[in-house]
């Protein structure tokens, strides 16, 4: 994207312009972005009882790394220096629609029309945690309106 398409879609959109998702408001629940809101919309017209990011899995423990580590921040900024000892917080997953909380985890969707480079790492990780658990978890990741419909149709024959 140009710098001049970036900032032509910023002015016209709330949303991120590495996605291109639309944050939108829809029964005082933000969303990230529209197809969210038309899953929400799916579920509730097909009767289908659901959560909208209630759920938090976690991926992996925290831990203080002992090793010297010689690098600038993430973002590519600051100096090149040792910043070893630095403590990680967990990692957390909340997956976009899930069963009502203390019911069976028997499906996930995670919407995404583009994702984010490490949604792929993310959505590993958290395959690996259903194995771990011996959750017989039906995965969705529907990227359009058309994947969504066929997300609830799958979903009702559970």
């Amino acid at each position: 994207m140009t710098k001049k398409t970036t900032k032509a879609f910023n002015k016209r959109s709330s949303g991120n312009p590495q996605t291109r998702a639309k944050k939108v408001v829809y029964k005082g629940i933000q969303f990230r972005s529209m197809i969210e809101r038309s899953v929400y919309k799916l579920l509730e017209e097909s009767g289908i009882p659901f959560a909208y990011e209630a759920q938090k899995f976690e991926l992996d423990s925290s831990f203080v790394s002992p090793n010297d580590s010689y690098e600038k921040f993430m973002n590519g900024k600051g100096d090149f220096k040792n910043r070893g000892g630095k403590r990680y917080s967990k990692a957390m997953y909340t997956p976009d629609f899930t069963p009502p909380v203390g019911e069976p985890l028997t499906w996930v969707i995670e919407v995404k029309g583009r994702a984010f480079p490490d949604f792929g790492r993310t959505w590993r990780l958290f395959k690996k945690l259903l194995i771990k658990d011996s959750l017989n978890t039906v995965c969705f990741v529907p990227r359009n309106l058309q994947d969504c419909i066929e997300t609830i149709k799958i979903i009702k024959t559970l």
